[in-house]
This record gives C-alpha cells, sequence and structure tokens, in this order.
C-alpha cells in the first residue's frame, strides 16, 4: 500500500470514526480504530518514498485524528460525570460512615 492509499483511506476512517462516535456505536468506533492503526503503520513505512502532495495532507490528516481524540475524551468524561451522578444519588452509608457509592477505583468501558 502507497502512502497516498494509506493517507486517503485514512481521511475516510476519520470521517466514518466521526460520525460513529456522534452514534456512541463502539464497535464501530474499535473496529475503525484496528483499521487506522494498520494504516498507520503503512503509512509509517511507506512515508520515506511519499511525495510532496501526501507530506502535505499528513498535517491535516493528524489533525483530524486529534479531532476525533477529543471527541472521545470529552465522550468518556461526560459518562464518568453521569455515573458520578447516579452514584452520588444512589449512595447508601456504609458502617464506617464511607459512601458506598465512591467512584474511587472505578473504570468506564466504551462497550456501550
Amino acid at each position: 500500500m502507497t502512502a497516498a492509499d494509506a493517507l486517503a483511506r485514512l481521511r475516510e476512517l476519520v470521517v466514518e470514526e466521526r460520525d460513529a462516535i456522534r452514534a456512541v456505536d463502539s464497535e464501530r468506533v474499535v473496529g475503525l480504530a484496528d483499521e487506522k492503526e494498520r494504516l498507520i503503520c503503512a503509512l509509517r513505512d511507506g512515508m520515506a518514498s511519499a511525495g510532496q502532495a501526501e507530506r502535505d495532507l499528513f498535517p491535516k490528516v493528524v489533525a483530524s485524528l486529534r479531532e476525533n481524540g477529543v471527541l472521545l475524551a470529552h465522550a468518556r468524561n461526560c459518562l464518568r460525570d453521569v455515573l458520578q451522578l447516579v452514584s452520588a444519588s444512589s449512595a447508601t452509608y456504609g458502617a464506617a460512615g464511607t459512601i458506598a457509592g465512591d467512584m474511587r477505583g472505578r473504570r468506564v468501558s466504551v462497550n456501550l
């Protein structure tokens, strides 16, 4: 796969990923991440022989990937906040006076 092919497909994936993030389609987001990883490996191998057009396009693709990363991080933080609110509203006090709904140590799965 050439660098041009990898960049073209990566640009398509960025749009697909953004749509999947907005649709809260975690299976699709994970599937796209796997394909993105393969393309990035192909780019790593192919950028040395890439032309100027590919070198000029690369920063734009990176910026789009960062934007999607911000969307994913924001979605994760929103879920964390919701879980904290739900936990706090249903928390019960234990014998030692601690809140049973304490969020410390909890993890949020992206598989909704």
